[in-house]
């Protein structure tokens, strides 16, 4: 038998070509191109129509206090890092995560809820992409694509 080949994307670990579940929605908050509903199916945000996405994102908002205090709690008891600037780094990116969860609307502005917004007004969930997957740039003509459209 052959070991699977294992790659990285994101927030996703990638075995033969095919992107595996995470183990908390949470973990989606800092990227805006996927979704995982609760039956572990892996959704390409410009798949989802404007409605689901509004529904997503209002689940969203209402978990904010536990995920930011979940966060937290993760952030502050991960191993230490070993060495001078990787501890000043780890604390940075520490001091960062707590800031941010400790004001309210903060899940509001991450990646996936800015995406979510986008959607939720019909427009493709990363910013200055056509819903083809290719760049909105100056001279190209995108009259044809659509949401949901098969990626490029």
């Amino acid at each position: 038998m052959l070991a699977a080949e294992q790659e990285f994307d994101g927030c996703f670990t990638i075995v033969n070509g095919r992107r595996q579940p995470v183990d908390r929605w949470a973990d989606l908050l800092f990227q805006s191109a996927y979704w995982q509903d609760d039956q572990r199916t892996i959704w390409h945000l410009d798949e989802l129509d404007p409605v689901y996405c509004s529904r997503i994102y209002g689940f969203i908002v209402r978990q904010e206090d536990e995920v930011g205090t979940q966060l937290a709690w993760d952030a502050t008891r991960g191993p230490d890092p070993s060495g001078d600037v990787a501890w000043d780094a780890a604390t940075r990116s520490v001091d960062a995560l707590l800031e941010l969860v400790s004001e309210r609307g903060w899940i509001s502005r991450t990646e996936l809820m800015q995406a979510l917004s986008r959607r939720m007004r019909g427009r493709p969930a990363v910013e200055g992409e056509c819903f083809c997957g290719y760049p909105v740039a100056e001279g190209w003509v995108h009259s044809s694509c659509y949401a949901g459209m098969e990626m490029a």
